[in-house]
């Protein structure tokens, strides 16, 4: 990463749930690996779902999922306990920044590649040609050997890529248009 932060983009973040767990998982690993530093991009086309992901407040049931120990330290419960809402800590609301962006633009206006993308069940919503154009204009925004997530009902087959699949719904960017 040659001192770098790792940069990892959740593209078509809707309500934050997904930069946020990768926020708690990088913190995680930050913890343990001395020098370790990485910075989360957020990005949606709605200002209305931005906005309530900068808020990063969500239904406690909705975070069930989450391990408790994590649950423990990245949430603070609502002072209206009947509310039944949390709140993702500010501390780790500080390491993601959300912005707005639509993927029909020509730019990004990312300064930076990003060593992983998450763009999970976005492109579904896209005709194929669309989704090609999107997809290679993603890729020229990820590292060489950096690593694109989409969702388990996308596929990439057939779209002439620089990525190889490594499983399903992972991808790796081959050096090819580094």
């Amino acid at each position: 990463m040659n001192g770098q932060p790792l940069l990892a983009w959740s593209a078509g973040c809707s309500t934050g749930e997904e930069p946020y767990t990768l926020a708690m998982v990088l913190s995680e690993y930050a913890e343990t690996h001395p020098g370790f530093r990485f910075r989360i991009l957020a990005t949606d086309i709605s200002t209305k779902v931005l906005t309530a992901a900068e808020l990063g407040i969500y239904r406690a049931g909705d975070v069930e999922p989450v391990p408790l120990p994590l649950r423990r330290k990245y949430l603070m419960r609502s002072r209206e306990h009947h509310a039944e809402r949390v709140r993702i800590v500010p501390e780790l609301r500080r390491l993601v920044e959300f912005r707005r962006l639509n993927f029909m633009d020509a730019d990004y206006g990312l300064g930076e590649k990003a060593d992983a993308i998450f763009c999970r069940n976005v492109i579904i919503y896209f005709d194929r040609p669309t989704q090609q154009r999107i997809l290679s204009r993603l890729s020229s925004y990820l590292s060489a050997g950096g690593y694109m997530f989409v969702g388990h009902s996308e596929t990439l087959h057939d779209m002439g890529l620089p990525l190889e699949a490594l499983g399903p719904a992972l991808y790796r960017k081959i050096n090819a248009w580094a």
